[in-house]
């Protein structure tokens, strides 16, 4: 007789927080007698990060064009992405593109903050030991991995500032540093629903975990984040009600 798996492959299941400690990842590859072997090393966590105050999860949309970012400094820890370092420099910052990563390298970032990457670029000679290892990598774009590791960090109170999750078309600003050295034009109009989608795992993955996007003029999909079961935790406020409700609270 043949069993039938009836159990939903699909269903996401919370992942309980647990202090991160460190992972063994591969570190090379050689094919020996026609087989593959993988040499692994375990990577110690350095960082040793302790949540302080709101996580400040910083994106290049343009949503946060005007926006003040040392309004943010000392009501909690700030985690941006990629060229943000050339005009602020976050307590975290991300990439996991190779030709942006050694580019920072080569900007010695990792000297002035700390430097988030995935293990390919981490095990780079170039890298000079100036990366850290994105815990757990879940491998997603920049922003995404920012916020996941916020989550491993263990902040429960995430803010979303500059995440627009799509383009506006041709001729108008889609990202704070685009026609600039490692991003290039930006002249599509297109919904980046991978990154969408990425971002509504982390709500179920983390349902103890509050996700609040910062966003003057919300496209209606971010109204729609919850898919299946409203876990409500997250939502979206507007600049003011965050300067309002949020930070002239903290200060």
């Amino acid at each position: 007789m043949k069993t039938i798996n009836l159990k939903r492959s699909n269903v996401i299941e919370p992942i309980e927080w647990k202090q991160y400690e460190g992972e063994t990842v591969i570190v090379n590859t050689i094919i020996r007698k026609g087989q593959r072997i993988q040499e692994t090393a375990f990577y110690e966590d350095k960082v040793k990060a302790v949540p302080t105050g709101n996580a400040y999860i910083i994106g290049n949309g343009p949503s946060r064009k005007g926006f003040d970012l040392e309004s943010l400094k000392g009501s909690g820890q700030i985690y941006g992405c990629n060229a943000l370092y050339r005009d602020f420099l976050p307590d975290y910052i991300f990439s996991v593109d190779t030709r942006m990563t050694q580019q920072m390298v080569t900007d010695e970032v990792g000297l002035r903050t700390v430097h988030y990457a995935p293990s390919l670029e981490v095990n780079r000679k170039q890298s000079k030991g100036m990366l850290h290892l994105i815990p757990h990598n879940p491998h997603w774009i920049s922003g995404n991995a920012a916020m996941w590791t916020a989550c491993i960090h263990g902040h429960r109170n995430l803010y979303l500032i500059g995440f627009d999750f799509r383009e506006y078309g041709k001729g108008v600003l889609n990202n704070i540093y685009q026609d600039t050295d490692c991003y290039g034009p930006r002249n599509n109009g297109d919904i980046f629903e991978g990154w969408l989608s990425t971002f509504r795992r982390l709500l179920k993955q983390r349902p103890y975990c509050n996700f609040t996007i910062v966003h003057d003029n919300p496209p209606d999909f971010l109204h729609n984040l919850q898919t299946g079961t409203d876990l409500g935790n997250s939502k979206v406020i507007s600049y003011k009600q965050f300067n309002d409700e949020v930070l002239n609270q903290l200060s």
